[in-house]
C-alpha cells in the first residue's frame, strides 16, 4: 500500500510540474508570436487608428469647404483665347 501511495504521489507531482512547464511554454509562445506580429506590422508601415480618424475628419472638413466654395463660385471666368499672332508664331517655330 505504501508503494502504491508513493507511485501516485510521484505521478501527481510529475503532472503538476508538467502543467507549470506547459504554462511557461504557452507564455513564451505568446510572447514570440506577439513580437513577430508587431515586426510584420511595422514592416507594413500601417497607420494607427487614432491617426487615421484624425486625417479622415480633416479630409471630410476640406471636402465640405471645397463644396461650399464650388457653390459660391458657380461662375467660372471665361477662358482667354490665344491671339492669332501667337498661333502663327507657334506654327512658324515648329
Amino acid at each position: 500500500m505504501v508503494n502504491r501511495n508513493k507511485i501516485l504521489s510521484d505521478l501527481s507531482k510529475f503532472a503538476v510540474d508538467a502543467m507549470s512547464t506547459f504554462a511557461g511554454v504557452k507564455e513564451e509562445i505568446e510572447t514570440i508570436v506577439s513580437l513577430r506580429v508587431d515586426k510584420v506590422i511595422k514592416k507594413m508601415n500601417l497607420v494607427k487608428k487614432d491617426e487615421f480618424e484624425f486625417l479622415n475628419k480633416t479630409v471630410q472638413k476640406l471636402v465640405a469647404e471645397n463644396a461650399k466654395l464650388k457653390k459660391t463660385s458657380n461662375k467660372t471666368p471665361p477662358k482667354k483665347k490665344k491671339s492669332i499672332r501667337k498661333k502663327k508664331a507657334l506654327k512658324t517655330k515648329k
